[in-house]
């Protein structure tokens, strides 16, 4: 090879090189003024007292994934917003946003509301989306949903989240439902179990068979008391959350648990019954109102409840 094919291959290596640094920088530079974007506009929202937030929702998109969906029965998704920087901060004003959804062909999905508005006087605000088949679901089966709230007066502001349901074994489920500022909330249990389990014999049925939930439901109401689908028990702190002793899951329970707080006894479980396929709810009350105890959250926080069955 000649001097002269040396050099202009060097010279060909060269401006290839220096191509590929250019689009490089440019990438960068892109990358880098959307970053100063971005940060320039939460900065300018912020310094107009414009906060648009949600417990499921946010910029970037969270993804939940809901395990051991029956499939069968309707999953409804309530999602809280809130105008609120803080305990202590608030936007003064009112915040007029616009609802959406896009979600898998094997389910229909309907919007309690498509717009909404978070007063300036309450700070809060909530919808909720419900989600039905629309087509025979089998177990490992996946159904998912992203809803979309789009902030559009006084200023914008885009919040996202994906919701992916799979179809599971059977079993107990169960989500607080809550709201800040809100006196009570609403744990929602959920028992996809098709079966009941004999406790006491009787017939020819001993203790542990399992029977189908038409077996069960042809027993006499004495017969029937021998049976159950799922022995969940509810665990709490009283000095966080009160049952609501009105409840019929309360007056009904198989087993109740007290401790003991300034000499008097405060009830901290319950264990009750939950028939097959069957939702049930439990009210507590909130000692402080202003907390917001939702779940599942995208905070990673623990259930202030925690639940077990047998």
């Amino acid at each position: 090879m000649t001097r002269r094919a040396k050099y202009r291959k060097i010279v060909k290596k060269r401006i290839i090189i220096l191509f590929i640094l250019s689009i490089c920088v440019v990438s960068l530079i892109a990358i880098y003024a959307r970053y100063v974007l971005d940060t320039n506009n939460n900065f300018y929202s912020k310094s107009k007292e414009f906060y648009f937030n949600s417990d499921k929702l946010d910029e970037n998109g969270p993804v939940y994934q809901i395990e051991n969906w029956s499939g069968v029965d309707d999953y409804t998704i309530t999602i809280n917003m809130n105008s609120n920087d803080n305990n202590l901060i608030s936007t003064s004003y009112d915040i007029s946003y616009d609802i959406s959804y896009i979600c898998s062909d094997n389910i229909i999905c309907s919007l309690s509301k498509t717009t909404g508005v978070i007063y300036s006087s309450t700070n809060t605000d909530y919808f909720t989306l419900r989600i039905t088949p629309n087509k025979t679901l089998s177990t490992g089966d996946r159904v998912y949903v992203q809803i979309t709230a789009k902030a559009k007066s006084p200023y914008e502001k885009t919040l996202r989240g994906t919701f992916n349901l799979i179809v599971g074994q059977e079993k107990i489920t169960y989500e607080i439902v809550d709201l800040a500022n809100q006196q009570y909330l609403e744990v929602n249990i959920t028992n996809t179990l098709s079966y009941y389990i004999v406790s006491q014999s009787f017939d020819s049925y001993n203790v542990n068979d399992k029977i189908t939930r038409e077996t069960y439901l042809s027993l006499t109401e004495d017969k029937k008391q021998k049976c159950y689908s799922a022995m969940v028990t509810l665990s709490f702190d009283p000095n966080v959350v009160l049952l609501d002793m009105t409840n019929n899951n309360y007056l009904n329970a198989e087993n109740v648990t007290h401790t003991t707080k300034n000499s008097y006894n405060y009830i901290n479980s319950i264990t009750f019954k939950v028939d097959a396929i069957t939702s049930t709810k439990v009210r507590f009350y909130k000692i402080d109102q202003t907390k917001n105890y939702t779940y599942p959250n995208n905070n990673n926080q623990s259930p202030v409840i925690t639940l077990t069955s047998t």
